[in-house]
């Protein structure tokens, strides 16, 4: 479906475009600049004549034949590479330096073929009026001859451009109003368009050079960025649509090849998420079934008639009462888990030495033979020091269980600089093979019927794993078990 062109104008695609055209911008405002820079040339080459036609009618103190003013208009006529004649009062010709002679390039056949056909390498320039036909009658030697400058513009015959002409009047150094001659200068501007010829080639190069490069780069930016996103846009929408197992897999080394990486990583977990939660979900309504079904049968037994024997009614309300126990025993948990997993408890730095003795201390004026062995080279450690305590209580709570009446249940802690490992060593039946891989499941316990919900070690893990850290067990048969955290310090 194509977008509208609004919003086209505002994507990624679309700015870099702009960007880079707007890179071409500065060589064709460079031709443009071209023409008003031929003008300013042709009007320094007007000025330039008009100074040397000056000088040329001043050198003979107004006499057009003193040998003075033939040898300034030879040098005049080699300074500015033009024809330079002077006339007498009656429009001849009294000095005449030649015609114009110019040098064609021939170094671009194109120039050649575009200025002169005939590729001659050097010609004079022929004016676009006949020799014969008197200069007293041109315009600019009238007026000249008239006691007013004349300026002129003609089209030149075998050269392509345009020929100036500037017409200075002589007078008698007294400043009478007689005129006593003119100088006449004529000069092509075909040095001038050779040089902007080259200039204006130049800038066009440049130019297209410049909008071939600007589109290559608007190109490879669109490919590495704009697509990317693009794509990126596309798996956001279809995991909002609810679609699992979407990922970019984009490769490379930039930012958006990392924010992509990112976003798989946001996906997996995502996933991983929705799977936990209907894993969870199964499992909830499995341990819920089981207790509701008993309280319904009890309840409909009850309504039955079991209600009135003493004896009955006394056992089915027991059974009713244990079962609304244990769901609310399961419910108090799924709430601990839910809060672990998804509100974290604010860090803070607190000893972690004086939070394992005030626990074990807990135990201890209860009765319970618990004790603490600390062999850890620090003692402070950042963490939400709540999930902690009750992560341990869980397991010590355990130990105190499966332990045998009187047998003392151990909690060690040693570490380094980096992490805690504490141990909950209690002198229980231990763990079997077949369970080991399976105490940290969610509602797994072997202590059903004495309460066990089965939540407590998946508490434990999910409180270490938090805190960045891991779990685990280690038993052997009648010979007790060990279950362990690391906690990483992070101060």
């Amino acid at each position: 479906m194509r977008r509208p062109l609004s919003r086209w104008l505002a994507s990624i695609s679309a700015r870099l475009l702009l960007v880079n055209a707007f890179l071409v911008v500065v060589p064709i405002a460079g031709i443009s600049f071209a023409r008003t820079y031929e003008r300013e040339l042709l009007r320094g080459e007007e000025e330039g004549m008009v100074t040397a036609a000056t000088a040329v009618a001043a050198a003979g103190m107004g006499d057009p034949r003193a040998p003075a003013v033939a040898a300034c208009a030879r040098a005049a006529a080699e300074r500015l590479r033009a024809q330079v004649r002077v006339l007498d009062g009656a429009g001849a010709v009294l000095v005449d330096t030649g015609p114009e002679r110019v040098e064609l390039r021939t170094q671009g056949r194109r120039l050649l073929s575009s200025l002169d056909p005939r590729s001659v390498r050097r010609v004079d320039v022929q004016e676009s009026l006949p020799a014969d036909a008197g200069l007293a009658a041109r315009p600019e030697v009238a007026k000249a001859l008239g006691g007013a400058p004349g300026r002129y513009t003609r089209r030149m015959q075998n050269v392509r451009g345009v020929q100036l002409f500037v017409a200075e009047p002589m007078r008698a150094p007294d400043g009478g109003p007689a005129v006593r001659g003119v100088v006449y200068v004529a000069r092509t501007t075909y040095p001038v368009l050779v040089s902007l010829y080259y200039v204006r080639n130049a800038l066009i190069k440049i130019a297209l050079v410049s909008l071939g490069v600007a589109a290559v780069v608007a190109l490879f930016l669109g490919f590495t960025i704009a697509r990317p996103l693009r794509r990126l846009t596309e798996a956001a929408g279809r995991i909002a649509a609810g679609e699992r197992g979407v990922a970019l897999n984009l490769r490379g080394s930039d930012e958006v090849a990392e924010l992509a990486r990112d976003f798989d990583a946001m996906a997996r977990a995502l996933d991983a998420r929705l799977a936990y939660i209907s894993e969870l979900a199964a499992n909830v309504s499995h341990e819920f079934k089981t207790p509701i079904a008993s309280m319904r049968g009890a309840a409909e037994l009850l309504r039955d008639g079991a209600a009135d024997d003493p004896v009955a009614r006394e056992r089915f309300l027991g059974n009713i009462l244990a079962d609304a126990e244990r769901l609310a025993r399961l419910v108090t948990r799924l709430l601990e888990l839910s809060r672990v997993e998804s509100v974290p408890e604010a860090r803070e730095v607190v000893d972690y030495r004086s939070l394992c003795a005030e626990l074990v201390g807990r135990y201890r004026d209860d009765g319970r033979d618990v004790t603490l062995v600390w062999t850890a080279a620090h003692e402070p450690c950042r963490c939400a020091p709540e999930q902690v305590k009750a992560a341990l209580a869980c397991l010590v709570d355990n130990a105190l269980r499966f332990s045998p009446a009187g047998a003392e249940v151990t909690v060690r802690v040693a570490g380094d600089v980096h992490a805690f490992h504490t141990r909950v060593v209690d002198r229980g039946a231990g763990v079997s093979a077949a369970n080991l891989a399976r105490v940290w499941d969610r509602f797994f316990t072997t202590a059903r019927a004495d309460g066990g919900t089965g939540l407590g070690l998946s508490i434990v893990r999910a409180v270490v794993e938090a805190h960045g850290g891991t779990v685990g067990v280690e038993s052997k048969p009648g010979d007790g078990a060990t279950f362990w955290f690391t906690l990483p310090r992070r101060l």
